[in-house]
């Protein structure tokens, strides 16, 4: 039911129609990921931790538009937070109806009734919630995962340049790097 509206709200925005946005969270490591590993024949495999710095950003990708905004931070993510970047969000509606897709996180919940009462009244910005675990609906997971496994340079971050890294890598969205929906 849900991916059957989220279908006629693509076709609309596209259209011109109304705005809509994809908002999730992804977390930035300064070690790359790593998929596969081996180790030598009849040992086990073997991992040695290190300690490395974390960033966490939220993003909000524009269907139409096809153009990424984010903010990076070192502090866990809350609630506010979500708040503080979606009202951002918000204020950079054009006087369409916009349409935010989230997933079910928790911190995605159980924001007061009078921001929401706001949002859609000053902002005409409506929030969209998916069915659980349902990934495949929210295309801003394909950003991120374009973004931590292809477009990454697979090179490991210092804490010095992991905010420049950052920024280049999702500031780069648009010009440098782009999916096409």
């Amino acid at each position: 039911m849900k991916a059957a509206i989220l279908a006629r709200l693509k076709t609309a925005a596209l259209a011109g129609d109304c705005r809509l946005i994809y908002f999730d969270e992804a977390g930035f490591s300064a070690s790359p990921p790593v998929q596969y590993g081996w180790s030598p024949r009849g040992e086990p495999h073997r991992v040695e931790p290190r300690p490395h710095c974390k960033r966490s950003v939220l993003g909000a990708l524009d269907l139409a538009a096809n153009t990424l905004q984010y903010i990076a931070t070192a502090e866990r993510v809350t609630r506010s937070t979500v708040v503080q970047f979606l009202d951002q969000v918000a204020q950079q509606g054009d006087g369409r109806v916009t349409f935010v897709v989230l997933d079910n996180a928790r911190i995605h919940h159980g924001i007061e009734q009078a921001t929401l009462d706001r949002w859609l009244v000053q902002h005409r910005m409506v929030l969209f919630y998916l069915p659980t675990y349902s990934p495949e609906l929210n295309l801003i997971e394909m950003v991120w995962k374009h973004a931590k496994y292809h477009w990454r340079r697979f090179i490991t971050w210092t804490r010095e340049t992991l905010d420049a890294e950052i920024s280049a890598l999702l500031g780069g969205y648009g010009d440098k790097f782009q999916i096409n929906f």
